[in-house]
């Protein structure tokens, strides 16, 4: 996911010609090595929480999408993402849903979105790339919160550096992905996870594994 920086920074990470080796890269050699959370965790989240009414922020190539199991056998999904080129490729990869795309930046005002209120909202692997906003990353899950039926769930995972196991191989790969422009999450710990989610729904969970904190979110706040 790309969101609120300047053209050819974090965008230029997600472009189609990155985007063809982001599964065997990023899904499958990171998710193993260097954050210690396997793709398997990562979809069976999807499978726990994903509704047939949902909207995928950031949906990368849309690997958890094209592998989870939807209660429906015709979802209603919309992708949204600051960069056309995720959108188009994972729109292309589970055409069989025939899925809306909203190009958007999170920490901008967002436009209307096809099909809103969702039961379900995933954001997977999207703070850890966006860059820090006056309000705080929390400005994210605010935004979210009218896009939720009041029954729905929030849900995702993000790098964080903070309050989760590291080592020697993940710390040297987070420093370079921050120099690098790919990473924003120099203050992301899990205590800070924490308080942005309390800040905005009655009800949250945290799980920690290996650098990664996955997370879901109920019952929004006013």
């Amino acid at each position: 996911m790309t969101a609120h920086v300047e053209p050819g920074a974090n965008q230029a990470f997600y472009r189609t010609s990155r985007l063809n080796g982001y599964d065997l890269v990023t899904v499958q050699a990171a998710n193993r090595l260097l954050w210690r959370c396997p793709p398997e965790r990562l979809v069976e989240h999807y499978n726990r929480h994903v509704s047939g009414r949902h909207l995928d922020i950031g949906p990368g190539t849309g690997h958890y999408l094209d592998r989870c199991r939807f209660p429906l056998s015709q979802p209603t999904i919309t992708l949204l993402d600051l960069n056309p080129d995720p959108l188009v490729f994972a729109a292309k990869r589970i055409a069989r849903y025939n899925p809306a795309t909203v190009q958007a930046d999170l920490l901008e005002d967002l436009p209307s979105i096809p099909q809103a209120p969702f039961d379900s909202i995933g954001i997977n692997y999207v703070l850890h790339c966006l860059p820090e906003p006056p309000a705080g990353k929390q400005e994210v899950f605010a935004r979210l919160k009218p896009l939720l039926n009041p029954g729905g769930v929030v849900f995702g995972s993000t790098v964080v550096t903070g309050g989760a196991p590291t080592t020697l191989l993940s710390s040297a790969f987070n420093a370079l992905y921050q120099r690098m422009g790919a990473f924003h999450n120099q203050t992301d710990t899990v205590d800070m996870l924490h308080d942005a989610l309390d800040a905005h729904f009655a009800s949250h969970a945290v799980e920690i594994r290996g650098s990664v904190a996955l997370f879901t979110a109920r019952r929004p706040l006013p």
